[in-house]
């Protein structure tokens, strides 16, 4: 009877113990990245931006800061978009990196290049979540006024909008 008991014990301890035991965390699901957003680095970045005779969008991020995983996924939808008129490219940035070259400030930082020159540049993201929730069709038409160079009356817009860099883009019919 006392080993039933202790058995008995044991058993009840043993699923105590697994109902409290802290769940082990889902994998995160990573998404590629669409095909249309290539990635570049140090070695390849002359070869495919600098070179490159058109416009160039290329994200300067690390996976570390979810600020850079959300600006990543708003330039991968613009390339879903636009993709075959501009090229757009991902920089994973490490954070000893000299930014130096390509004079950065803060992550992300998506540069705007023409046949290889920086043409403008966003640095950062809106901090709250309310301004960051319109910020698509900001930065759909920045691409499209600044990148593709539209200019009718069907890619303009009423607003004026202001760049953490101080780049101010006002749209409109003026």
């Amino acid at each position: 009877m006392k080993k039933i008991n202790s058995l008995l014990f044991f058993l009840l301890v043993a699923t105590f113990i697994t109902a409290c035991a802290p769940k082990a965390p889902e994998p995160v699901r990573v998404e590629p990245a669409p095909a249309e957003v290539i990635t570049v680095n140090h070695q390849t970045f002359t070869r495919e931006i600098s070179n490159y005779s058109g416009s160039a969008i290329v994200i300067f991020y690390n996976n570390q800061f979810w600020q850079s995983m959300d600006m990543l996924r708003r330039i991968e939808w613009l390339a879903s978009q636009y993709g075959g008129r501009a090229k757009f490219a991902k920089f994973h940035w490490q954070v000893h990196d000299d930014p130096s070259r390509f004079k950065l400030e803060m992550l992300p930082t998506v540069i705007l290049f023409r046949n290889g020159y920086e043409i403008d540049r966003i640095k950062g993201i809106p901090p709250e979540e309310s301004v960051r929730r319109d910020w698509n069709d900001d930065i759909e038409l920045w691409f499209l006024v600044n990148a593709l160079q539209l200019t009718t009356d069907q890619y303009s817009g009423n607003f004026t909008y202001f760049f953490n860099n101080d780049y101010t883009l006002k749209i409109g019919n003026y």
